[in-house]
Parts: C-alpha cells; structure tokens; sequence
C-alpha cells in the first residue's frame, strides 16, 4: 500500500519528468529510433524480440529494446534472463520506484521517435517512464494508462493475448498511418 508521502513524491516525479515534446501519430517513413519496454517475466519475450527485430530492421528503423524487472526475489524463477545493461531492475529504482538518475538520464538525453509500451502493467514505474521518454509518437497496451499514449491497443481479455499478438496488432495500425 502507498503511504501519503510516497504518493506525493511520485506526483511530483511525474509531473517534473514529463516529457514537453508534443505528440501524435507520425508514420513509419518519418521514424527512425524506436524504444520497447517489454516485462522480463512475460514468457513469450523472446518471440515478441524476434517480431520486433524483424518488422522495424526491414524497415531501415533501429530499435532498442528494454525489459522492466521489478518483481522480488520470488518471481525471479519466472523472470527472462536479460541483459542488465538492458533492464530496469529493481536496484535501479529509488525509494518510491523512479529510476535512479544515472540510469535515467541516458534515456531522457535521447531523442526516440517512436516509444512503445508492450508490459501491460500500470505500476509506477512503468508509468513513470511512459510520461518521461521523450518520443514524438507513443504507443501502449494499457487501458489505465491511456491518457499517456497517443494510440492505445487494447485486447478484448488482456490475460489471453501474448506480447507477440499485441505486438502484431499494433504493427498492423503502424503501417496504416499516413
């Protein structure tokens, strides 16, 4: 349960972190740099990597793809092993779950085009940096965290649907935008 004072340091993180690039849907031609957050213990992440790699590199867009890990020590029998370098772990995180500062600010330094979201969790964290990447176009599975993305894929039972067919999905409406 969040304390009072936790909820206020987080509304604050939220609100100073904010990326201020405008955003919208662009098409795929004007994207070059794509950032994917995946969650480390979805146990179809490597066949959602394999569909990414292969959709934008055809494409000529480079894509750099990162995994969300804050579960506890219980879940790690669950959890993909991925590169560190590459995932937000829970020692990344300070005391109320924002990234620390060294490990964010490479990320709010760089300029994505286009950011999607394919964890399906709403925690803070993961709404943290849904609102602080800085992307001209973002995209995410979260029907709580709507409001921060500009087009939002939402299966009917999200329990049902694996990262690879939501991945699919939202390829699909990227190549229909013009």
């Amino acid at each position: 349960m969040d304390t009072p004072l936790t909820k206020i340091f987080r509304s604050r993180a939220l609100k100073k972190y904010a990326c201020g690039i405008s955003t919208g849907m662009i098409p795929l031609s004007s994207i070059h740099e794509v950032f994917i957050l995946l969650d480390s213990r979805d146990e179809n992440a490597g066949d959602c990597v394999s569909l990414v790699n292969e959709f934008f590199r055809s494409r000529g867009i480079r894509p750099d793809i990162f995994y969300i890990d804050t579960g506890g020590r219980r879940n790690k029998e669950k959890a993909m092993l991925t590169d560190p370098l590459y995932t937000f772990q829970k020692k990344d995180l300070n005391w109320y779950g924002r990234p620390r500062k060294k490990i964010l600010h490479p990320f709010l330094e760089a300029r994505q085009d286009l950011y999607i979201d394919l964890t399906s969790r709403c925690d803070f964290t993961v709404r943290f940096l849904d609102t602080a990447v800085p992307a001209r176009f973002k995209v995410g599975c979260s029907q709580q965290c709507k409001d921060i993305f500009d087009l939002t894929v939402t299966p009917q039972d999200s329990s049902a649907v694996s990262s690879p067919e939501l991945f699919r999905g939202i390829s699909a409406m990227l190549l229909t935008v013009k």
